[in-house]
């Protein structure tokens, strides 16, 4: 039954608390529900993430209320011509009442009509997401794998074909990273990339003194999240994803990475150095959009 008296407003600062507790609920009852592994760890997590989210795209939040609670969450990331959606959750007491839809519907309608694409990431288990975005005009353009290091792993590092050298960024580097992650993802995110340049790590790989290809790296709690990563050819981008892995498993973390499933050199080469499949998703887009390309790694979370 539909929610007559449903609000879908801008999420606040009062907010974070209560949407990163439904953020959590959601993702962790789906999961369970389908015998798969939860994206998200405990509820700390999701209220820090949630915080971190309204510091980054303070006007992209979004939360549906009603009788004064807030039963749903979503989020959409504007990158001048690409915006991307996510995370989208609802209170599991208040789901399949159109809460979702009303939520997606009015991300679509913050972004629409200045951007030509959106995208979001689809977890291939949820066949009731993937039935709403599929009604909301929204389109399957890859498959994608998220696979993860145990914690505690050890990552035999690769050596880059010469004379390729693999080095820490500088700040020197800033602007060519930005210009590389953008011609990947298809618009600049100064922002996002800001992120893991002053809070993770950045590898930079060389080639007569040339970008030859790049790898972000971030810690969150117990886990390292890997990318945007990308490289001129696949040999130079495996050896950025064992340094900078080994670099995370070092510190005990698990690492996560986000590829697609179609190129198989880069997941031949991600399964050698000791990953895993831990989930199976699907990037999606509404408007225009492909799939990404071959020998990149995507942005964590809800980023791409």
């Amino acid at each position: 039954m539909q929610l007559p008296d449903l609000l879908v407003r801008p999420l606040a600062e009062r907010d974070v608390d209560r949407a990163g507790d439904v953020d959590f609920v959601a993702f962790q009852e789906v999961a369970l529900r389908h015998g798969a592994a939860s994206s998200v760890t405990t509820p700390a997590d999701c209220r820090s993430y949630v915080r971190h989210l309204l510091a980054l795209d303070p006007t992209g939040g979004l939360v549906a209320e009603t009788g004064g609670e807030v039963v749903g969450m979503a989020w959409v990331h504007c990158r001048g011509p690409v915006a991307t959606i996510g995370p989208v959750a609802v209170d599991p007491p208040f789901q399949h009442r159109g809460v979702g839809r009303r939520l997606v519907e009015r991300c679509l309608a913050l972004v629409r009509p200045r951007v030509a694409q959106v995208r979001l990431v689809q977890e291939s288990f949820n066949a009731a997401s993937l039935g709403l975005y599929l009604r909301l005009g929204f389109r399957v353009v890859c498959p994608l794998l998220e696979v993860e290091l145990p914690a505690g792993s050890t990552v035999g590092l690769l050596e880059p074909p010469p004379p390729v050298a693999i080095r820490a960024s500088e700040p020197r580097d800033r602007r060519q990273l930005i210009d590389a992650d953008a011609r990947m993802f298809g618009a600049p995110r100064p922002q996002n990339v800001a992120v893991y340049l002053e809070r993770g790590e950045a590898l930079v790989a060389e080639r007569a003194g040339a970008l030859a290809g790049f790898a972000f790296a971030i810690g969150f709690r117990r886990r390292g999240y890997v990318g945007s990563a990308a490289a001129d050819d696949g040999e130079v981008l495996l050896a950025l994803l064992s340094t900078v892995s080994s670099r995370l498993a070092g510190r005990g973390l698990a690492v996560r990475m986000l590829c697609s499933a179609t190129d198989r050199a880069l997941v031949d080469g991600v399964l050698t150095l000791g990953f895993r499949v831990a989930k199976a998703c699907q990037l999606m887009a509404w408007g225009g959009g492909t799939a990404p390309p071959p020998n990149y790694v995507l942005m964590n979370g809800d980023m791409l």
